[in-house]
């Protein structure tokens, strides 16, 4: 597991720029406790750099429930997908445009084996906000997520890094899509990650699923006001896992 810190940079984005924050905020963590109150915790740090550098959101404030760790193989049509587990060591955290002047809100809360993501986006100075978590393993032999969420139909993404990208300073991107406001599952391809540094695509390796270091969904969409995301699960899948 890789517990790391992040960094908060001093250059300013705009643009396209805007929707890359991988290790470049102040963090949030917004956690539910058992008895169902809310508490939030920020932290700014700076990376530590090892061999390979990787800069992640920190975990080591954790202080509330998760989903209990659960793994299932299910079988559909040639289909073989395993349940991605959650941990209290590894919750989800808010990244948001803070480092950039901006003035976007986010929070996450975790509570009868869901994910709540809502918050504001005020696109004057930035533009984004983020929910990630650490992921050490658990997609290798996958080629795609999928995924049980509702949102309010705004144009939401997910995002990747491994241990190779996240040396680069590079995350991988891929839209959300969704259909209406009801529960659905959708399914997200490897392939059709794109790498971007700070919103901008570049050339870069393919994602590498056995070496993941962070997943997340991210909203960057250019509009103002506020946002609603429920996850129930993420499972990664495969048609050619036995």
């Amino acid at each position: 597991m890789f517990v790391c810190a992040v960094a908060v940079a001093t250059a300013s984005c705009s643009g396209a720029q805007q929707r890359d924050a991988v290790a470049e905020s102040s963090t949030s963590l917004v956690t539910t406790t058992s008895a169902g109150a809310v508490s939030t915790t920020t932290t700014s740090a700076s990376v530590e750099v090892a061999a390979p550098a990787v800069a992640e959101p920190s975990t080591s404030q954790a202080t509330g429930t998760t989903t209990s760790i659960t793994e299932r193989t299910n079988p559909d049509n040639g289909q073989s997908c395993q349940r991605l587990p959650e941990s209290a060591d590894q919750p989800w955290v808010i990244v948001n445009d803070g480092v950039m002047g901006g003035r976007s809100q986010g929070a996450v809360t975790t509570e009868t084996n869901q994910m709540q993501f809502t918050g504001n986006i005020v696109t004057d100075g930035g533009g984004f906000s983020s929910v990630r978590r650490l992921l050490d393993g658990g997609l290798d032999k996958s080629d795609r997520l999928q995924m049980r969420l509702r949102t309010d139909e705004r144009r939401y993404e997910i995002l990747l890094t491994d241990i190779d990208s996240q040396a680069y300073r590079v995350t991988y991107y891929a839209p959300l899509k969704t259909e209406g406001d009801g529960w659905q599952v959708i399914d997200v391809s490897f392939d059709d990650l794109e790498a971007r540094i700070f919103g901008r695509r570049v050339d870069a390796p393919p994602f590498q699923p056995q070496n993941v270091t962070t997943i997340g969904i991210i909203l960057a969409d250019g509009a103002d006001g506020e946002f609603s995301l429920e996850l129930d699960w993420i499972s990664a899948c495969s048609d050619t896992l036995s």
